[in-house]
């Protein structure tokens, strides 16, 4: 399996870009989100490998919890600049992780979704052997590792929106088209005028469970990829202004470049790199 260099070049930054966007703008509520978190302790996976998710309810003091947040926004920047290693992968993992299960309370499927992908870049390399296969065992363990690992972040993303909508699927309030203008009544969330308009709030409910469910399929195919991807970013954004978690839809728009190829990667980092200020 050939992996395309330029996606996954793509795809770090993107990551790492809401890593930083996420943990500097919770930096005014850090007290209640790791300081002194509101969320009780939560249940982590027996034996050792729950020492790397939930450092701070094992051996990390809490009172490390906001250096190790300045830390980590330090590690995710630094392969953004600089060719990285696995290592520096796997500490951005584990801690990001550990801050997310110390106040899960306020995590979401996009912190979820996020921590899955770090996960799996540390096994992929963080640019392409130019000798392929030809360096041994070691080498052909590498590649076929960051093969697999980069093709489960795209089924990882595919299958967030597969189970959203099928889940969407056991309500009655999305089948019978209602879900939209209930929501919009809340005055939390809004908006407020689709609660007048119950024909449009039906075909955006219809949409939205369109959307979801038909997005695993869609992107395997060039014609239906960018223009489902485009409903992504219109959703995710409007969803996540209206809502207040803008946080979440970034990080799914976050992970939309390990589905791009490899020519329309290149042009986007292309782009970046002429509008850099020099």
């Amino acid at each position: 399996m050939t992996i395309p260099w330029s996606s996954i070049r793509l795809l770090r930054i993107t990551i790492h870009m809401w890593l930083v966007g996420y943990l500097l703008s919770s930096l005014p509520a850090a007290e209640w989100l790791w300081v002194y978190p509101v969320s009780p302790p939560l249940p982590g996976p027996p034996g050792p490998f729950r020492f790397l998710t939930h450092g701070f309810q094992t051996w990390l003091p809490p009172a490390l919890a906001l250096p190790s947040v300045f830390a980590l926004v330090l590690l995710a920047v630094y392969p953004l600049i600089r060719r990285s290693r696995w290592w520096i992968s796997f500490v951005i993992w584990s801690l990001f992780t550990s801050l997310m299960n110390h106040a899960w309370l306020a995590a979401s499927g996009g912190h979820q979704l996020i921590a899955n992908v770090l996960f799996w870049l540390i096994f992929v390399p963080h640019r392409e052997d130019p000798l392929g296969f030809s360096l041994g065992w070691r080498s052909q363990l590498k590649q076929v590792a960051g093969s697999t690992a980069f093709w489960i972040i795209r089924l990882q993303l595919l299958l967030a929106y597969a189970v959203t909508g099928v889940q969407k699927l056991t309500g009655e309030y999305w089948l019978g088209g209602q879900a939209v203008g209930i929501v919009s009544t809340d005055p939390d969330y809004g908006p407020a005028f689709l609660s007048d308009m119950p024909q449009l709030s039906m075909v955006l409910t219809y949409a939205t469970l369109l959307f979801q469910l038909l997005f695993p399929l869609a992107v395997w195919w060039r014609p239906t990829r960018w223009s489902w991807m485009a409903l992504g970013v219109v959703f995710h954004l409007s969803t996540g202004v209206s809502f207040g978690i803008l946080d979440m839809g970034l990080a799914f728009i976050a992970c939309y470049p390990v589905w791009f190829t490899d020519t329309a990667s290149k042009a986007w980092l292309s782009f970046a790199k002429r509008t850099q200020p020099v």
